[in-house]
C-alpha cells in the first residue's frame, strides 16, 4: 500500500511546493514529494500513517556576505526573511547550470563586480549619432554614455549619463563575498549586454531585433549570438500600443525557451497604455518599497504580473558625468530596478530546474508571490518571494503544454484616444523608445516618454581601489 501511496504522490507532485516525511506506525519512514494525507484521502491510507510533516530544507548559518555595501542592500537583509539570500544559495544547491541573462539597455561599462560574468554582447543601435561610437551596429556593447549634448539630434534634456544598463546588470549578477562592493540577486549568471538605448532613447526596430538576437535568432547585419539567453530583461518603454514587430520578436524569444521580463514604467499610471509591457507573453513588473507597499511612481493595473523591490536600489555604475570613467556604485529608484530582481528570480528558477518552460516560470513567480499594500484597484498578483519560487521550481515537472493565463490576449492595446504628447521634446531619457512607424522628418516620433529608470540617484560611492 505504501508504495502505491508514494507512486500516486509522485504523479501528482507537479503543482506542489514542498517535500514531505511520511512516518508509518510500524516505525518505518519514507519521503514523498506530495502530502498523502491531503492529496489521497480517498484511498483510505491514514490507518498506516502515524504522521506526515514537511521535509524542510535547512541551511548553514553562513552569516552576512562580506561585501562592502551589503548592509545597504535592504532587499537582502530586510525583505521577506532574507528571501533573496536563501534563494540564491538554494538555486544552485543541486549543482544547476549557469544561466544567461540578456540586459537590453544602454550597454555596459567595465566593472570589477561584473566583468567576469559578461559573455559577449552586441551594440544594436543603428543610428550612428545616437550610438556615439562612430558607426551603426557592431559587436561592442560598451555604454558610451546617454547624456544629452543639446546638439539638436533629439533635443536631449539630461546633461549626465545614467549608466542604466550597468546598474541593472549589477542588480542581477554582481559578484559576492569578495570583500568589495555589493551582492547581486543571483549567482552563477552569464550576463549578455545588448545596447539599444542612447541619448535619444532607442528605436523599436533596434530593441525588437535585440530581443530576437538575444534569444538566438538571426538579425540582418548582426552575427549569430553564441550565448542565447534564457532570460531577457527590458527595463525600458514608452506610452503606446505594442508594436507588431516587437510582438513577433517576443513570440520568437518565448518559442526558444526564453522568459522576457519588462518593467511597467514609472508614471503612476495604468500599465495597459505602456509598451512593451502591454505586449503579449512578457512578465510585467511593478515596484514595491521597503514597507512592501506599491512604490508611488510605479505603474499599476490588471496586466501587471508581479512586483519587486524598486526603491533605493544600490548597484554598479560608472563615475563619469558624461563619458565612461572609473567604476562606482549608486542607488536608483524604479520599475527598471524591480525588473532586474525578477530577471534574477527567473534565472534562479532555471538553475533549480533547467527543463521548465517560460510559461511555467511566469506561473511559479506569480503563484508564490506574497501580498503587499496596493492603493489602487489593481497593482499586480503580488510581490516576489524568490525563495518560495525556487522551492516550487524544484518540485515542478516540465510541461510544454502548460499555458500561463496572460491578461493580454492580443499584443498591445486598442488605439489610444486620449491624446498623449509626441514629438522631439525631451530626449536623453534612459528607457525611451522611438517609434518610426509614423515618423516626421528624419528623426521619427518619440511616443510619450517615461523614465523607466526612475530618475533619482541618491548616493554615489566613489573609491580609489585599483582593479
Amino acid at each position: 500500500m505504501r508504495f502505491l501511496i508514494l507512486a500516486l504522490a509522485a504523479s501528482f507532485a507537479a503543482n506542489l511546493s514542498a517535500n514531505y516525511i511520511v512516518k508509518y506506525k510500524d516505525g518505518s519512514s519514507e519521503t514523498s514529494i506530495a502530502n498523502p494525507t491531503t492529496s489521497f484521502a480517498s484511498f483510505s491510507i491514514s490507518g498506516d500513517i502515524e504522521y506526515v510533516e514537511e521535509d524542510r530544507r535547512l541551511f548553514a548559518h553562513y552569516g552576512e556576505y562580506n561585501d562592502t555595501y551589503y548592509s545597504n542592500q535592504w532587499y537582502f537583509n530586510n525583505y521577506l526573511s532574507n528571501s533573496f539570500y536563501h534563494a540564491r544559495e538554494y538555486a544552485l544547491a543541486d549543482g544547476g547550470p549557469n544561466v544567461t541573462v540578456a540586459i537590453i539597455d544602454t550597454g555596459i561599462t567595465s566593472h570589477f563586480e561584473l566583468n567576469q560574468n559578461v559573455v559577449g554582447g552586441y551594440d544594436m543601435i543603428s543610428d550612428g549619432a545616437n550610438s556615439r561610437d562612430g558607426g551603426g551596429r557592431d559587436s561592442d556593447p560598451s555604454d558610451e554614455g546617454d547624456f544629452g549634448d543639446n546638439s539638436g539630434t533629439c533635443s536631449a534634456g539630461s546633461s549626465s549619463s545614467t549608466w542604466h544598463g550597468t546598474h541593472i546588470a549589477g542588480i542581477v549578477a554582481a559578484r559576492s563575498d569578495n570583500n568589495y562592493g555589493i551582492v547581486g540577486a543571483a549567482k552563477g549568471i552569464n550576463l549578455l549586454p545588448v545596447r539599444v538605448l542612447g541619448a535619444c532613447g532607442g528605436l523599436t526596430s533596434d530593441i525588437a531585433d535585440a530581443v530576437r538576437w538575444a534569444a538566438g535568432g538571426s538579425v540582418r547585419g548582426a552575427g549569430q549570438n553564441p550565448n542565447p539567453a534564457k532570460v531577457i530583461n527590458m527595463s525600458l518603454g514608452a506610452r503606446g500600443s505594442c508594436s507588431r514587430y516587437m510582438q513577433e520578436s517576443i513570440d520568437f524569444a518565448k518559442s526558444q525557451g526564453a522568459v522576457v521580463v519588462v518593467a511597467t514604467g514609472n508614471s503612476n499610471a495604468d500599465a495597459t497604455f505602456y509598451t512593451p509591457a502591454n505586449c503579449r507573453g512578457v512578465l510585467r513588473v511593478g515596484a514595491v518599497n521597503q514597507s512592501r507597499s506599491r512604490s508611488t511612481y510605479s505603474n499599476f493595473g490588471s496586466i501587471v504580473d508581479i512586483a519587486a523591490p524598486g526603491d533605493g536600489i544600490l548597484s554598479t555604475v560608472n563615475s563619469g558625468q558624461t563619458t565612461p570613467s572609473t567604476e562606482s556604485f549608486a542607488s536608483m529608484n524604479g520599475t527598471s530596478m524591480a525588473a532586474g530582481f525578477i530577471s534574477a528570480t527567473a534565472a534562479m528558477i532555471y538553475q533549480a530546474n533547467p527543463g521548465l518552460y517560460p510559461d511555467q516560470v511566469r506561473q511559479i513567480i506569480t503563484q508564490t508571490a506574497v501580498s503587499y499594500y496596493c492603493d489602487k484597484e489593481s497593482c499586480s498578483k503580488g510581490a516576489v518571494d524568490p525563495y518560495e519560487a525556487v522551492s516550487l521550481a524544484y518540485n515542478t515537472t516540465p510541461n510544454a503544454n502548460f499555458s500561463y493565463k496572460d491578461p493580454v490576449l492580443v499584443g498591445g492595446t486598442a488605439a489610444l484616444n486620449d491624446g498623449f504628447s509626441s514629438g522631439n521634446k525631451s530626449g536623453g531619457a534612459c528607457g525611451t523608445i522611438e517609434d518610426v512607424s509614423g515618423g516626421q522628418g528624419g528623426n521619427g516620433t518619440l511616443i510619450g516618454l517615461f523614465f523607466i529608470m526612475a530618475v533619482v540617484i541618491f548616493h554615489r560611492y566613489k573609491f580609489t581601489k585599483q582593479l
